[in-house]
């Protein structure tokens, strides 16, 4: 059956099963059982609406080495994995009931195969459970014949290179969000709060058609004495004439998502304010032109040291520049020293080295897509090279 709304073609999954059966073929993987919500969405197409809240029911999504991929859902959810998924229904696994779930999980596993198999599961580096850790090592033990293993970074390494289509809404999704930071500060003035001008940057990022939000950070002013760290929650704090305002914001197209920062100044900036944005913007510019393929993390990482040295500065200490971005606001790779890849044509980072000092927050982060030669900005209009004054 043709699914009526689908995200994607068929190729489009097919690939992404593809790719995840080579990784899995290195590591002599017998199946990749996924159990986490955002894995499970991008493995499977299943958007829902009822997985993000509720906690009592697991969603899982099964990949054997040599066969079509299996479902676990709910009843109420199989309309709509038959209207936007490309899940044969007969690869369907409804689960019924609140309770017995550790049971139901076993039987699916056994019934398709898997009881003596190698099972590579979300256990490492930058993975969470979707369903309980004590129903987890139940399954477990429910099968003594099976061996399970980290799978992280098979499932990684699937999501790391984006495809055309994947760019696409990513594109769409960063310069949505780009554009509406940008079209809201005439709306914006002193004497408003943190929480109003959220107000008017989340109604317009919906009127635009961001479909969810990942991210909305608004901060105004200097951090309170003692304390570090700048990326905050609005609050009911009055927005003062001569301080810097910055936004954080993630949006979502299609589950594909954008982080983008921006930081302004309420009415005309100080000299220091302003040089010091213009610096920040020299950096980030000069770690933008390491985003090529065959460089490193740990190059773009060498340029930011270099700079900072020079201006008698250190890291801030949060461990990187940027980030990959992806299905997920912040996903792997980290723009960090650690990091033992080379960029490639298909990764797609948010880089912006940031600094919170007597200005305030400052911070400029835009989103890049790596080409055979360079990196393509996603997040037109680009973030300003001197510090605007609204």
């Amino acid at each position: 059956m043709t699914p009526a709304f689908p995200d994607f073609p068929k190729d489009e999954y097919e690939a992404r099963w593809n790719t995840a059966r080579a990784h899995m073929a290195k590591h002599d993987l017998d199946a990749l059982w996924i159990t986490e919500r955002l894995n499970y969405e991008y493995f499977s197409g299943h958007r829902s609406a009822q997985n993000p809240i509720d906690k009592i029911r697991s969603y899982m999504f099964i990949l054997p080495k040599d066969d079509d991929p299996i479902l676990i859902t709910m009843p109420f959810e199989v309309a709509q994995v038959v209207t936007t998924t490309w899940i044969q229904q007969d690869r369907i696994e409804v689960m019924g009931g609140l309770t017995g779930h550790v049971e139901f999980v076993s039987n699916v596993l056994k019934k398709r195969g898997l009881a003596h198999a190698r099972i590579g599961t979300e256990m490492g580096r930058e993975q969470y459970l979707g369903m309980n850790y004590k129903g987890f090592n139940e399954v477990i033990a429910s099968l003594p014949e099976a061996e399970f293993i980290d799978a992280a970074q098979v499932i990684l390494d699937t999501r790391l290179i984006k495809s055309a289509r994947e760019i696409e809404y990513l594109r769409q999704s960063a310069r949505l969000n780009a554009q509406t930071q940008q079209d809201i500060l005439p709306q914006i003035e002193a004497g408003m709060t943190e929480n109003e001008v959220a107000r008017i940057l989340r109604t317009e990022l919906f009127n635009k058609g961001a479909e969810t939000l990942t991210l909305l950070s608004v901060i105004s002013g200097v951090a309170p004495e003692g304390a570090s760290g700048m990326i905050l929650s609005p609050t009911d704090k009055v927005i003062q004439k001569g301080e810097a305002l910055g936004f954080d914001v993630g949006v979502t197209i299609k589950g594909y998502t954008s982080d983008l920062a921006r930081t302004f100044c309420i009415g005309q900036p100080s000299d220091e304010m302003a040089e010091f944005y213009d610096w920040m913007m020299q950096l980030r510019r000069k770690a933008d032109a390491c985003l090529k393929p065959g460089k490193s993390p740990a190059e773009l990482i060498d340029v930011v040291e270099q700079e900072l040295a020079a201006r008698g500065m250190k890291t801030s200490g949060v461990g990187r520049v940027g980030h990959g971005v992806g299905f997920e606001t912040t996903e792997y790779p980290s723009l960090a020293a650690f990091e033992d890849i080379q960029f490639a044509p298909g990764m797609v980072f948010a880089c912006n080295p940031n600094f919170s000092n007597e200005f305030g927050f400052i911070n400029a982060e835009d989103n890049w897509v790596i080409t055979e030669d360079g990196a393509d900005l996603l997040s037109d209009p680009m973030a300003d090279l001197q510090m605007r004054a609204i």
